[in-house]
């Protein structure tokens, strides 16, 4: 795929119209800007930003203004069709607002003048551009257009300062040649790492509190569980429910409270027939008393020589009386004595009778439990088997915590051993990009070695290092990462995995020797005509013309150099046409 041109709704926009090898687009510097003024104020930075735009990218939130909120971007592209001889020209377009959707004119894939879902777009990228296999979550088309339309220089082998080193080995890997199933294994073996840090950390802090990495001591605390649990179920196990117990405990209680009375009855007879046999006995000793018998007889001896028919008489009549009420005593109190009895022992009978029922009903609830009881013990064992199962699965998730490092190790080696494999069985295509960087790298520099190294981290990483010797400045990291976009793009190509299209925003040029960069111009203009893609690259005048200078005529810029001439030395000089924000 090449790019044609780069236009917008407003009329006031630059149209950028390109054409295949190298392309240069200059931004006139005014006068009164210092050296490091950002250049913003022309656009050539905005250019990139656009393109990233239309490619599914996020809108730039320098983008997000009231001036720009009805502006639509259009990228023109020509792309060969399956048919040999015909060439297709679709062009895309996404407006700044809304920003969810993309417009297709013409025909990419099975997608034909459509209106697409940003995602579906991706999606349609990464199937006919990138051809990346549906099973291999990375790389993103995203990430690989972060790679060949750059505006990120501060590490040459990320697309964007949060990118991790595992997604950089993938997107390289991809580029290169390499299987971007077998590499993105490294995403799982990361993510697996981070939960496992995560969840011990977490667990030692006490956010989780049920949770415990000592399995001796939760393999204690179930222990105890288990025996505590099988004792309520055993006990549970011997209970025979009776569901009147609580009628039987009434029952018990009520004869009981009979007995209670009975007893209490008993004790107030027996103290009445105390009573009465001491009263009795006093009855009958005064009616055998003779001394009293015969002083009375004396009394009335004497009295009687005064008056004896009378008093003799009277004498026995207060004998016969005295003897008929102490007789009349005496049977009342013996019948008393005998009812007294007679009710004691109609009191023993009945409370041996009323034991025997609550005999009877205490044995029956000490053989039984009521229901109330049962499904308290049945809420008990629940409870208890509930204990158990938690400290069972907490166990588990301990020894899984524990475990975790082992199957890391696991994987890691696994993967080591994979990511290995395809290094050693694509090591042909592998080492036509190495002796690539590397004849670039001296020809840029002859006067230092330039090396790309390609291994297996320990965590099973594809790591990609280009190294240039000597100093660590960021002119010659500037020249890693122009060499490692220039070998990336020619190793996709010949593997039919990117767009034939490479874009350099002129930061990644500002702390390169002119020479040097007269050098990478060359090498740029020299390989896009040889494996037939698009170098894009946008430069200040004042510094294209100080390169030629100090290359002393090495690079002649004139043939690249495009028609659109961007400037900010006036309001409607730069891209857009008109300044804002």
């Amino acid at each position: 795929m090449f790019l044609t041109e780069l236009t917008s709704s407003d009329a006031r926009f630059k149209t950028v119209r390109f054409r295949p090898g190298l392309n240069i687009l200059l931004a006139d510097r005014s006068a009164g800007s210092e050296q490091g003024e950002s250049r913003n104020s022309s656009g050539k930075t905005s250019f990139v930003k656009i393109l990233r735009y239309l490619f599914g990218g996020e809108l730039p939130s320098e983008f997000r203004v009231a001036e720009l909120s009805q502006h639509q971007f259009t990228a023109g592209l020509e792309l060969p069709a399956e048919r040999a001889g015909i060439v297709l020209t679709p062009s895309v377009t996404r407006a700044v607002s809304p920003s969810a959707r993309v417009r297709l004119d013409g025909r990419l894939g099975a997608a034909f003048n459509t209106e697409l879902r940003v995602d579906d777009w991706r999606e349609l990228l990464a199937t006919e551009l990138f051809h990346i296999p549906e099973a291999a979550a990375r790389p993103t088309p995203g990430q690989l257009w972060a790679q060949l339309l750059r505006t990120y220089f501060g590490n040459p082998i990320k697309g964007h300062q949060a990118e991790t080193d595992w997604e950089s080995g993938v997107k390289l890997g991809f580029l290169l040649g390499l299987s971007p199933e077998v590499l993105g294994k490294a995403g799982e073996l990361d993510r697996l790492t981070k939960q496992s840090r995560a969840i011990r950390k977490a667990v030692q802090e006490g956010a989780f509190t049920h949770l415990s990495l000592d399995e001796s001591a939760l393999r204690a605390q179930m222990a105890t569980a288990r025996r505590l649990r099988d004792r309520v179920r055993a006990d549970l196990h011997a209970f025979k429910v009776d569901e009147r117990y609580a009628d039987h405990q009434r029952e018990a209680d009520r004869l009981t409270g009979m007995i209670r009375k009975l007893n209490d009855e008993g004790l107030s007879l027996q103290r009445r027939s105390r009573e009465l046999n001491e009263t009795l006995q006093d009855v009958l000793s005064t009616a055998e008393d003779t001394e009293l018998t015969a002083r009375l007889g004396r009394v009335y001896a004497e009295i009687g020589l005064v008056l004896p028919d009378s008093v003799t008489r009277r004498y026995a009549e207060v004998a016969a009386f005295h003897e008929s009420v102490v007789r009349n005593r005496r049977l009342f109190l013996e019948q008393e004595l005998d009812a007294v009895r007679s009710r004691l022992e109609a009191i023993d009978g009945e409370r041996r009778a009323i034991d025997r029922q609550r005999s009877q009903v205490m044995q029956l609830l000490s053989e039984t439990v009521a229901l109330d009881t049962f499904l308290s013990a049945q809420r008990d064992l629940a409870q208890r088997e509930a204990e158990v199962a938690d400290l069972e699965r907490r166990l588990d998730a301990a020894r899984e915590i524990s475990t975790i490092g082992d199957t890391i190790k696991l994987k890691t080696a696994e993967l080591v051993t994979s990511v290995r494999a395809e290094t050693h069985d694509q090591a042909d295509r592998l080492d036509e990009s190495i002796a690539l960087f590397n004849e670039l790298g001296a020809e840029i520099y002859t006067d230092r070695e330039a090396a790309l190294l390609i291994s297996t981290s320990p965590k099973g990483i594809l790591e990609v290092h280009p190294s240039i010797s000597g100093d660590a400045s960021s002119g010659v990291r500037s020249v890693e990462t122009f060499i490692l976009d220039i070998v990336c793009l020619i190793a996709a190509i010949q593997a039919g995995r990117a767009p034939r299209i490479l874009v350099h925003d002129s930061h990644l040029f500002d702390a390169i020797d002119g020479r040097q960069v007269a050098s990478c111009l060359n090498i740029g203009a020299r390989l896009a005509e040889q494996h037939g893609f698009q170098y894009i690259v946008t430069l200040n005048s004042d510094f294209l013309a100080s390169v030629e200078t100090q290359s002393e005529g090495a690079f002649d810029s004139a043939p690249y150099i495009l028609a659109t001439r961007l400037t900010d030395q006036t309001d409607t000089g730069g891209l857009f046409g008109f300044r804002f924000g």
